[in-house]
């Protein structure tokens, strides 16, 4: 974990179990060179314990560092329309 993700999730009140259940059940999605696990709802209506994570979302870098994590019920929608790959500035 990143520093930038270690204080951002501080900040956002994310906790260590939160990350560790987005990585464990989260929804996978490659966008941008990078991976971004989400937690839905459907994917934590059968656990009753991590409702309270749905929501989350983790950025992963390349080098399978957590880079950053945030909390963003639509966050899934939005990261599906991001392109595959990075574009050349």
């Amino acid at each position: 974990m990143t520093s930038h993700a270690e204080q951002r999730s501080a900040q956002r009140n994310i906790s260590q179990e939160a990350i560790a259940a987005t990585l464990e059940y989260g929804r996978k999605l490659h966008r941008t060179g990078r991976v971004f696990f989400t937690l839905l709802n459907k994917d934590v209506e059968e656990i009753p314990e991590l409702q309270a994570y749905a929501g989350t979302t983790i950025l992963v870098g390349r080098d399978g560092s957590i880079v950053t994590a945030y909390a963003n019920k639509n966050s899934y929608s939005v990261i599906k329309k991001k392109s595959k790959r990075r574009s050349r500035a």
